[in-house]
């Protein structure tokens, strides 16, 4: 009987039976276990054709349009217009998640759409969603079929399952807060592996909410600083890029408080060179010497509007065809010495700048015109902010980037007025220098001389309230409103910081019921919507 028990024990174990002749054998595979095999590597075919599909719709549907660079300005523009957006919107996040479809273009879609609250919300919940959903689609149809491929009593298999249990919950965590490792690719992964749903469910919950927040601040912060173009709008851009860098080094952090996976060091490291090596991309203009030591003869200017300002508008074309003048005076502007313009008197300052201002603008457009609709992540920028393809928006960096020289320095737009303009401390320098817009407050068709600088300044403010394309007084029965265009709100600080300075910044150059509107503090202002459309004479 012992000998019995322990021949049974040994085919317990080694799972052999014996033949007629007493020999061992290994058993023949039973029908149910070659059913099980077939039955999951059908499984397993199906979810490779359910990723796959999410590429074909990428590439071969117009749904993929909708999902590109290029293309998803289009779907910002139509759900913008949909009263049923959230939910639209999370639905197409989450099945694109579920199908393994890239989803930071549609964070930062979010953001545009709905803004950084509501946008934050939005990408959360679909984000949580299809994660979940790719997990489970991962678990059902994947995650026997490996197991089965590998073999269940794979020592390899139980190393990978006995780091999973001991690593799974912090191991995932640790990696959805990098922003730089696959979303989608993790999503699937885990459900491969042994990792309980729930350990799953409560990683990404914490984990994406950071990396979500910040694509959808940064978004916000892309279409503020583009709409806007002020410094406030572009230190957002700047604290958005700089916490997306900083979540990237969140494994560092983690490691100092004892969170730690298998690899982890080599991450950080990785991370760190990346952030560095991006760093090393940025270009320094540098200055030209400076010969001249008097200030230019703006008449030279004059010369260059005369021809091309016809009313509010510019002919660009013709000066493009014919730009010698132009050269010529921006030839006279970068050669000035800066000593001469700093030693200079406050008037001849600022007519200095502010066609300089002008002139440089002029040159930012012809030397893209006809001005063409941007493609890629600016050309998204432009689609969510709602600029027209013949905008200035269209040009890299129109604002930003340093392009003319101006008194022995290259200098961007934002530079001139921004940190030279408006730190003089006069309001009405945002009615005279352009921004070549339709509802930019018009180009004139002679410089601004230093003599007669007060007088055509206070001529432009006049100029300005005619237009009732830029200012308006209705009054519906005791109640008036101001409408003003809408310069005067992004730049509402040079005008006393709230709407009672711009109120009464007017009122020094208004009479009768325009006046009296004015100083009423019951009066409301209201500011135009702006038309970024080039202001080219063929434009309209």
């Amino acid at each position: 009987m012992a000998e019995i028990d322990a021949t049974q024990g040994a085919e317990s174990t080694d799972r052999r039976v014996l033949d007629a002749d007493g020999e061992a054998r290994e058993p023949a595979t039973r029908p149910q276990d070659a059913r099980g095999r077939t039955g999951a590597l059908l499984k397993l075919g199906a979810l490779v054709v359910l990723i796959l599909g999410g590429y074909l719709i990428l590439r071969a549907t117009p749904a993929g349009a909708y999902l590109s660079r290029e293309g998803i300005g289009d779907g910002i523009d139509w759900l913008r217009g949909n009263p049923w957006a959230p939910p639209i919107f999370v639905g197409i996040y989450a099945t694109a998640t579920a199908l393994a479809i890239p989803g930071t273009i549609l964070t930062l879609a979010g953001g545009a759409v709905f803004g950084f609250y509501w946008g934050t919300l939005y990408n959360f919940i679909a984000a949580n969603i299809g994660a979940n959903a790719a997990f489970l689609i991962a678990r059902s149809l994947g995650g026997d079929a490996v197991r089965r491929l590998i073999g269940k009593d794979s020592k390899v298999l139980s190393k990978l399952d006995a780091i999973v249990e001991r690593h799974g919950f912090q191991g995932l965590l640790t990696l959805r807060l990098i922003p730089l490792v696959p979303f989608n690719a993790l999503n699937f992964g885990s459900g491969l592996m042994s990792l309980r749903w729930r350990h799953y469910a409560v990683a990404t919950l914490i984990g994406i909410l950071p990396g979500t927040a910040i694509y959808t601040f940064f978004a916000d912060a892309l279409l503020q600083g583009s709409q806007e173009a002020s410094r406030d709008a572009l230190v957002r851009l700047f604290v958005a890029g700089g916490l997306l860098v900083l979540l990237s080094f969140l494994p560092a952090i983690l490691k100092k408080m004892n969170v730690r996976l298998p690899g982890m060091s080599t991450m950080v490291v990785f991370l760190s060179t990346a952030v560095v090596s991006m760093g090393g991309f940025g270009l320094v203009g540098g200055a030209r010497a400076a010969s001249a030591q008097q200030l230019p003869d703006h008449n030279g200017f004059t010369d260059v509007l005369a021809p091309v300002v016809v009313g509010s508008q510019v002919d660009y074309a013709k000066l493009a065809a014919d730009d010698a003048r132009l050269r010529a005076y921006l030839d006279r502007l970068a050669a000035t010495d800066i000593a001469a313009v700093t030693g200079a008197s406050q008037d001849e300052q600022l007519a200095f700048w502010i066609n300089s201002y002008n002139a440089c603008m002029l040159k930012r457009v012809i030397e893209h015109y006809p001005i063409k609709k941007a493609g890629g992540f600016h050309g998204l920028k432009n689609r969510a902010a709602g600029r027209p393809a013949n905008s200035v928006w269209q040009i890299q960096d129109v604002f930003t980037g340093d392009h003319c020289v101006v008194a022995g320095e290259e200098r961007s737009q934002d530079e001139i007025e921004h940190e030279i303009i408006r730190p003089m401390g006069d309001p009405r320098i945002h009615l005279a220098v352009n921004c070549a817009a339709w509802s930019c407050p018009p180009l004139i068709d002679r410089a601004y001389l230093a003599e007669t600088l007060q007088e055509q300044l206070d001529e432009r403010v006049r100029s300005f309230m005619a237009d009732a394309e830029h200012f308006d007084v209705t009054t519906e029965g005791d109640r008036a409103t101001v409408r003003v265009n809408k310069v005067l709100d992004w730049f509402k600080e040079d005008f006393g910081g709230n709407n009672e300075g711009v109120k009464a910044f007017f009122a020094e150059f208004a009479d009768g019921h325009q006046r009296e509107a004015l100083l009423d503090p019951e009066t409301k202002v209201e500011f135009f919507d702006y038309d970024w459309t080039l202001n080219d004479i063929s434009a309209r």
